[in-house]
């Protein structure tokens, strides 16, 4: 029996044995299981003794350099200039030394090479004038304050910045020598002021609020680029390196932004009209816009405005942020209307009644009419010599006449100029009002609103809506968008580029623009603008002078909206014209705004010395331009043979195209023929041709539409 037993336990022994290990085995699993649970989950390593096994890694996000601003020539008007601000930590090392049985010697000689650093800073850091003793009493005090960000120099360049590193103490590596580099993209703008509200900038208030001003706010998406991201790490707890095993993001570098500007016209606008402005000592502030006439194109726009120590700075875009009633420069475009709608020609006559208005009871009686018909010695005056003279009376009366009945009729016309809305203009001013033109249909709505309109009240628009109109006129009826940026490009490409816009295809014929700009030159000749008589070249163009509409905190106790109490105003004094008048090149508008003054300040004063002095500046500076002109011939003040009143027999026949069948016939008969017509508008065509010589009472045939 004891041998069977003792058989059965021989053959049970392996089977135990694999028992025991399986049970050992399952015991190992769960304690390394257990255990790598406990690292991964449960155990934190001790912080201090990570660095010794792990290298120091920074995440590291880098600024793109913004892009840089150009005149359409490629003149720089705004750029980029990487600087850097100097900082010390005067404490570097001084825990090592505490704990290192060397540490006072190596204190004293730290202090020593602070010393040397002091005398050699001067020498580097010329500009700021800082002697070395102030340097000494700025480590040394920083050392024993402990303090860890001490500025040494900010703002200099990078061979500034190259220097500095070789001189005593910043030469020695990174975690010894103390210095702290800061880098940071500075805006360098190479011609100053000009043109800086134009430009404009990029500021961050606040993490929600951030201006965008000018052409560096309305492109900052083109202009800023996009940030790199890289990893750097420490490997020896000492010098930052590149990670090469962590992902790089690469920077990518801001588009440069080329405008429309010029940056001489833009210097020539400028002086003009600070030195104008300057003379007039209740002038606060003024604008001036250049168009290229076939394109739109804005080759400079000035914004000046003076501050409290009387100096004039480019604050706020009044071009295209300032809509206000533009006074007699509108008359011009109530010329328009009336012309394009056939109801008047320049010749017609109207009775002058005293400048009285006497269906309109409210109306003063317009003095520049009694003026004239004192000086004349006539009771009626012609559309011509009233748009000369700027006469409030003559348009009143023709639009309360032809329009009364329908003011719509007259409404219409004006949005079709587009003065009803702001377009859609590059650069927009925070704060700023839109457009107005009255509606005929709204509550309150009178007869003394459309006449109010016709002479440039009651309708509020911009600076650089006038001048797009004008800009019109002088080319053939076309209306062009203004605009600033011609294009976005990318280390020499062009990635996106702008062409011109056409706003309205015809705001009126080309005959139509014809006599607008004969009439616009007769301003410049014989009228209210005569300053501009000797420019350079012919103008055509208009004068304005416009009260402004005063809050109730700026009158009180006066009832009168452009009045204080004491019968002070503020003035609105604008001329905007083309040049040269036979062949438009540029449009100009010049606007100077007042404060409360006991006088009047006119738009053929300031406004137009200020525009003769660009044209004759344009002239200049162009001067290729300016001997294209003269090539050409001389400089026509108008077609007096469309007027000649010669009587000879044998005079040449005139040439009539596109003037109105009233000009026409004065011009015909005045040289001693007779006259048929068939249709109406203007002339588009005559036989015989201009320049024929026919015998005395002979028919010349003309045909209009």
């Amino acid at each position: 029996m004891a041998r069977i037993d003792k058989e059965e336990r021989d053959r049970r022994r392996p089977s135990n044995v694999l028992i025991l290990f399986h049970v050992v085995f399952l015991i190992a699993a769960i304690l390394i299981i257990g255990k790598i649970i406990y690292l991964q989950f449960i155990w934190e390593p001790d912080p201090r003794y990570v660095s010794y096994f792990k290298p120091k890694k920074d995440r590291s996000e880098i600024e793109p350099q913004r892009g840089s601003i150009i005149d359409h020539k490629g003149n720089l008007l705004a750029m980029s200039t990487p600087m850097y601000n100097v900082y010390m930590d005067c404490y570097v090392m001084k825990e090592e030394y505490a704990k290192d049985k060397n540490g006072a010697e190596k204190e004293a000689e730290w202090i020593q090479k602070a010393q040397q650093l002091a005398k050699e800073l001067p020498a580097v850091l010329k500009e700021d004038g800082r002697s070395a003793s102030y340097y000494s009493d700025l480590i040394l005090t920083g050392r024993r304050n402990k303090r860890r960000y001490v500025p040494i120099a900010k703002g200099i360049d990078h061979g500034t910045l190259l220097e500095l590193k070789k001189l005593t103490l910043f030469r020695e590596r990174t975690y010894r020598s103390g210095m702290i580099v800061e880098k940071e993209e500075t805006r360098q703008y190479p011609y100053d002021e000009l043109a800086r509200r134009v430009i404009g900038y990029v500021k961050h208030n606040s993490d929600t609020n951030t201006l965008h001003i000018g052409i560096e706010g309305e492109y900052n998406y083109y202009l800023h680029g996009t940030e790199g991201l890289e990893w750097k790490k420490i490997t020896d707890g000492k010098d930052m390196i590149q990670d090469m095993d962590s992902s790089v993001v690469k920077v990518v570098d801001g588009m440069d932004i080329r405008t429309t500007l010029d940056i001489d016209i833009q210097d020539i606008a400028d002086r003009a009209l600070r030195n104008n402005m300057a003379a007039e000592e209740d002038i606060v502030g003024g604008c001036v816009v250049v168009l290229d006439v076939e394109t739109g194109a804005v080759r400079a726009m000035v914004n000046l405005q003076k501050d409290r120590n009387g100096n004039f700075r480019e604050v706020f875009n009044m071009a295209t942020g300032t809509p206000a009633e533009p006074g007699s420069v509108f008359k011009a475009v109530t010329l328009t209307t009336l012309l394009e709608d056939g109801y008047i020609e320049l010749e017609d006559k109207i009775a002058t009644n005293h400048g009285r208005m006497d269906d309109m009871p409210r109306i003063k009686p317009d003095g520049y009419i009694t003026s004239f018909e004192r000086n004349k010695g006539v009771s009626s005056i012609s559309v011509l010599d009233g748009f000369k003279i700027s006469s409030n009376y003559v348009f009143r009366r023709l639009v309360k006449d032809h329009y009364g009945d329908n003011p719509e009729e007259f409404i219409n016309r004006l949005h079709e100029y587009n003065f009803g809305e702001a377009y859609d203009f590059e650069l927009k001013e925070k704060g700023s009002s839109r457009p107005t033109i009255p509606d005929p249909k709204s509550a309150g709505w009178t007869i003394y609103d459309l006449v109010s309109v016709a002479i440039g009240y009651s309708a509020r628009v911009t600076p650089l809506q006038v001048a797009a109109f004008y800009n019109a006129i002088a080319n053939n009826g076309k209306m062009m968008k203004p605009y600033v940026v011609e294009s976005i490009e990318h280390q020499g490409r062009t990635v996106k580029e702008y062409k011109p816009v056409i706003l309205n295809g015809s705001i009126c014929s080309k005959a139509t623009a014809d006599t607008l700009t004969r009439a616009l030159t007769m301003v410049t000749l014989e009228g209210t603008a005569s300053r501009l008589k000797n420019a350079r070249c012919t103008v055509a163009g208009k004068t304005g002078t416009s009260r402004i509409h005063l809050p109730k905190e700026e009158r009180p106790g006066s009832n009168d909206p452009y009045s204080d109490i004491n019968g002070r105003k503020k003035h609105q004094a604008t001329f905007v014209g083309f040049f040269p008048a036979e062949q438009p090149k540029y449009t100009a508008i010049v606007v100077v705004h007042t404060g409360l003054m006991s006088h009047d300040v006119y738009g053929g004063k300031i406004p137009a010395m200020t525009f003769k002095e660009i044209v004759d500046g344009i002239w200049a500076y162009d001067s290729g331009w300016g001997n294209e002109i003269k090539a050409k011939g001389s400089i026509p003040q108008m077609k007096e043979e469309a007027i000649s009143i010669s009587k000879a027999a044998d005079a040449p026949v005139p040439d009539v195209k596109g003037l109105g069948l009233r000009d026409a016939l004065y011009a015909i008969e005045n040289n001693g023929y007779r006259c048929s017509h068939n249709g109406t508008g203007h002339v588009i065509s005559q036989n015989p041709a201009p320049g024929a010589k026919l015998s005395k009472g002979q028919t010349i045939s003309i045909t209009l539409r």
